[in-house]
């Protein structure tokens, strides 16, 4: 059962933007892509890396200012 989406490799990638010219290519990058509906694994994981960085950056500043000390 097939999802429905296509890979696409960098031959392909490569074609595409030999073929379009320029005024082409500039437009088809000024198309907005909407964002991606998360589900509630990829949002928990999102959310801890989140935290995870905070509390990083709070372990270095407390390190640095103890060597400042």
């Amino acid at each position: 059962m097939m999802s429905g989406k296509r890979e696409f490799s960098d031959a392909d990638t490569g074609f595409v933007l030999s073929t379009l010219e320029p005024d082409q290519l500039a437009e088809s990058k000024r198309v907005a892509v909407p964002r991606r509906v998360l589900r509630g694994g990829e949002l928990a994981l999102l959310w801890a890396l989140r935290v995870y960085v905070v509390f990083m950056m709070a372990v270095v500043f407390w390190q640095a200012w103890i060597a400042v000390r």
